[in-house]
């Protein structure tokens, strides 16, 4: 479902998107450690977020987070 760099993420508030996620590598966003400090396309907020995994995920949240996707380009 997600590409090699797509990353279901979550951020503080608890909003679900996908967004490029390239290891020791940020366009858009403050690394911070594991976590990166991003614009949240769902709540139209910064807000630190996290990365997930997929295989961890429910079925409907893995279509929550695929249903957004931040930018692509910063």
């Amino acid at each position: 479902m997600f590409q090699r760099f797509e990353r279901p993420v979550r951020c503080a508030d608890g909003h679900l998107f996908t967004t490029i996620w390239v290891p020791l590598a940020s366009l858009k966003a403050v690394r911070l450690g594991r976590r990166r400090y991003q614009r949240c396309p769902v709540g139209h907020h910064w807000a630190l977020v996290s990365p997930l995994d997929p295989a961890a995920m429910t079925v409907e949240e893995q279509a929550a987070a695929a249903a957004v996707h931040d930018v692509r380009v910063p």
